[in-house]
């Protein structure tokens, strides 16, 4: 979906009718229709027979090399000058293949100087492609809302859109006094005399460029706008990523204090880009902005609110200038991203190169499979050298090379006793008698005995494990199992035997913190938000994973948080 604008376009309604003033790119006319007009006047001329066999194609579309045409100026201004009644509202035309987004704005004729050219309403309309989905049609609503309402402030101010308007016409006359074959367009003039028409035309270029836009109308009034469709494209990918508004507002709900936010411009950089009246809170929290930190840090660095950070780092994220990332260590684990630009001769290849003179491709070869950001450092080198590859990776991470992988956690008791369940469902619904369990005894169930056995014979002189089920250590009752969390109600009976046959699930201390834990057991929660919400180091939380290992599984993929720039390539794939 190509979000570029196709033109922007500027009329006004008054006292000498609709007029379009300044149309940006201008459709250059052409001479040919002066010489056919020529011809057909020479009566000695050889007429040539039309082929009626020749079935010529019907134009069908109004845009050609990214610019629109078939619209002539007078179509143009008959259709985009409103009505009072439609001013200082959305405007929304769709002709064909194409959409005129704009804001109408009336004036008061009374303020204008006597005997000068009124204006009435004017109207600065963009046109997109009519397949552009309702966010990019907001944006650009909100983005001409901001343009008509400064001209609208500036009209009031000092007669700045009169003053431009009497330019235009000027300009146009003169044009329209040249000779029929002349091919002069009005508009190459108007740019060079009229500071609003060259204004516009900037929007327009930035727009089309970086999709940020920041300017000041007649000197004055400044005007801030991102589009975030083109903001957020991966530049160079392969693949074609739809980047909508709504996903990154998705993403930014899943922000947590636990996560951290990497700058994608240099610290400088981005307070000398900041407006003059911007909130002090912004470049505080820019000053101690830092990879290694979680927002919870920062926010106690900086002074801050945890919700003004966060609304701070939204604002980041949302205009392009910052990522949101996990607090860098050494056991991120890193891969891949499946939309990184790969090519060798891209500018990527020779930006890195010129930073770190090491080859790209090299470098992302280490991640072609997960890898922790420790083992992907030699501790043979230098610290300088390891230093070094830290800044790599955060370079890579800033241009969208890597994504950060986290474990999540999944309750799943083993296949016998599901398959014991489901042959006993079976049985119910067939009317099969059920064959009791001690009577049924699999070859998984013998070595589960013996190695039973085996443990309380090795262990059998030490006093630790020959206490009664009532001393402490030690947890033997199903009823005490299930007073330690009110989420194992919901368990069946076979998955609380399936924990309570764990040999860890004898020792209280391991049941109390499995149970405590046991909510975050269903794949929405990795270890790095676990070990936040309940204050846990990763080496205890690692170590009750490994005890009951034999119930959970672990599977690796992506932060909700941190993902909105792959989710869309994710849904296509």
């Amino acid at each position: 979906m190509n979000t570029d604008p196709l033109a922007i376009v500027v009329v006004t309604s008054g006292t000498r009718g609709d007029r379009l003033l300044f149309r940006y790119p201008s459709t250059e006319p052409t001479n040919h229709g002066v010489f056919e007009k020529s011809k057909g006047s020479n009566p000695y001329a050889v007429k040539v027979t039309e082929d009626i066999n020749v079935k010529k194609e019907p134009v069908t579309s109004c845009i050609r090399d990214n610019t629109l045409v078939g619209f002539s100026d007078s179509i143009l201004a008959n259709i985009l000058a409103v009505k009072q009644d439609l001013c200082r509202k959305p405007f929304d035309l769709k002709i064909d293949d194409v959409r005129f987004v704009g804001y109408p704005m009336s004036l008061d004729p009374s303020k204008s100087k006597p005997g000068a050219h009124q204006i009435i309403s004017f109207n600065i309309t963009f046109v997109l492609r009519a397949n552009v989905t309702s966010s990019v049609i907001q944006c650009y609503t909100d983005l001409v809302k901001q343009i008509t309402v400064a001209i609208h402030h500036e009209e009031e101010r000092c007669q700045y859109l009169s003053s431009q308007a009497k330019i235009m016409l000027a300009i146009h006359d003169e044009v329209a006094a040249m000779p029929e074959d002349s091919v002069e367009s009005p508009y190459a003039a108007i740019l060079q005399k009229c500071t609003l028409a060259s204004c516009l035309q900037t929007i327009f270029e930035d727009l089309g460029r970086t999709g940020l836009v920041h300017l000041f109308i007649n000197k004055w009034i400044e005007i801030w706008f991102c589009l975030p469709h083109k903001i957020h494209q991966i530049p160079d990918s392969s693949a074609v990523l739809k980047i909508e508004p709504e996903i990154i507002q998705k993403c930014l709900e899943c922000l947590r204090p636990y996560h951290g936010v990497l700058l994608l411009e240099e610290k400088q950089v981005l307070q000398d880009s900041l407006p003059m009246d911007c909130s002090p809170s912004l470049s505080r929290l820019i000053t101690v902005c830092s990879p290694q930190q979680s927002l919870q840090v920062l926010s106690q660095e900086a002074d801050l609110t945890l919700s003004q950070v966060f609304h701070i780092v939204g604002h980041l994220v949302y205009w392009g200038k910052a990522t949101i990332i996990y607090p860098l260590c050494e056991t991120n684990v890193y891969v891949l991203s499946p939309v990184a630009n790969t090519y060798t001769n891209s500018d990527l290849s020779e930006q890195f190169k010129k930073l770190f003179n090491l080859s790209l491709c090299g470098q992302l070869a280490e991640f072609s499979y997960p890898v922790k950001l420790r083992e992907s450092k030699d501790v043979l080198n230098p610290i300088k050298q390891q230093d070094q590859k830290v800044k790599i990776v955060l370079w890579m991470l800033q241009h969208q090379l890597l994504i950060q992988l986290h474990t999540y956690v999944i309750f799943c008791p083993p296949a016998s006793r599901r398959m014991k369940k489901m042959s006993e469902d079976m049985c119910r619904s067939s009317g099969m008698p059920i064959v009791p369990e001690e009577e049924c005894v699999s070859v998984s169930d013998i070595a589960s005995v013996n190695s039973d056995e085996s443990l309380a014979l090795s262990y059998q002189g030490t006093s630790q494990f020959s206490k009664s089920p009532s001393s402490d250590g030690s947890l033997a009752s199903e009823d005490r199992f299930l007073s330690l969390h009110e989420e194992l109600y919901n368990l069946s009976k076979e998955e609380r035997d399936c924990i309570l046959d764990i040999p860890a699930a004898r020792m209280l201390e391991d049941l109390k913190l499995f149970t405590r834990l046991f909510p975050y057991f269903r794949g929405d929660h990795h270890l790095e938000e676990i070990m936040y919400y309940e204050n846990l180091h990763r080496s205890d939380l690692m170590a009750l994973l490994d005890k009951f290992r034999s119930v959970l599984i672990t599977c690796q993929y992506e932060d909700p948080a941190t993902s909105f720039t792959h989710m869309d390539h994710h849904q296509n794939t």
